[in-house]
């Protein structure tokens, strides 16, 4: 659990003028450090088995937001978009808070353009994501320059978007949606060869509206194999679309984000595929 506060994750107000925004991204390394952007706060909060949490000012970094955040096994790779030209940058900081590179992001590959995501490769990859994994853009470092990309691999496997549906292995994983609205995002490989994705379906419950997210995982060659799905309280404030991200051997992981804390839960998978609600 983490607190809300100074040492956790802030919030605008107090009392019943609390905005509970409550934590937007979350990324896991290599080595599963849970890495939590504080949107509020302008902070990255760093959380190692057995050590105390960490914290990157990004304001002394003069990084003004983060729309998309990843870790690699040395650094996070942060996307920031803050409305003006000159603020649609990828940085990429050390886990001490140094800033190791700013790339510029040129016209086509901004948040206006799509951009919903982005992952980091093993060394200097960087993968931007568009409208929910719809396609892909890969930086080249020798070009400095971003490449379309209609697939990216996922451990042996191609993974390629038909949306809202996804390709894994060769064999196509539909979305099945309730309002046509929402769809499936690709999470990640996981060491023991299964696929992970985020499945959402946005259900108009009049006159509320409810995303229902699940995680799904799947074999190499497609074949579903199990699933979760993060809970909904009526205490609940997590932001929408939650906040998921997954360790190495292919847990998963969300955010749920309280009035006094901010949990990070690892999802229980089951064998039999989830029904959606209604």
């Amino acid at each position: 659990m983490i607190p809300v506060g100074p040492e956790g994750v802030e919030y605008r107000g107090s009392g019943d003028e609390q905005e509970i925004t409550g934590p937007s991204l979350l990324a896991i390394d290599p080595e599963n450090a849970i890495h939590i952007f504080d949107p509020v706060g302008n902070r990255i909060l760093s959380f190692r088995h057995g050590s105390e949490a960490a914290q990157i000012d990004l304001a002394a970094l003069d990084i003004l937001s983060v729309t998309a955040m990843a870790a690699n096994a040395d650094h996070l790779v942060l996307v920031e978009i803050f409305f003006r030209p000159e603020r649609n940058r990828v940085h990429r900081v050390r886990y001490d808070g140094t800033l190791i590179q700013t790339i510029e992001l040129p016209p086509g590959l901004r948040l206006e353009d799509g951009l919903s995501g982005v992952r980091a490769g093993p060394q200097e990859d960087i993968i931007l994501e568009f409208a929910g994994g719809a396609f892909f853009a890969v930086w080249d470092p020798d070009s400095r320059m971003f490449a379309d990309a209609p697939a990216i691999v996922g451990g042996t496997s191609l993974i390629v978007p038909f949306p809202p549906d996804l390709e894994i292995g060769g064999r196509l994983i539909t979305a099945d949606l309730t309002n046509s609205l929402g769809g499936l995002r690709y999470l990640g490989a996981a060491a023991d060869g299964n696929h992970l994705v985020v499945r959402e379906d946005v259900l108009t419950l009049d006159p509320a509206v409810l995303v229902v997210t699940t995680i799904e995982w799947y074999s190499e060659d497609g074949a579903f194999v199990g699933s979760a799905r993060i809970p909904s309280l009526q205490d609940h404030y997590i932001s929408t679309p939650p906040a998921t991200a997954m360790f190495l051997d292919g847990r998963a992981v969300a955010l749920m984000a309280l009035q006094d804390e901010v949990r990070v839960i690892v999802l229980q998978r089951q064998a039999d595929r989830i029904l959606q609600p209604g």
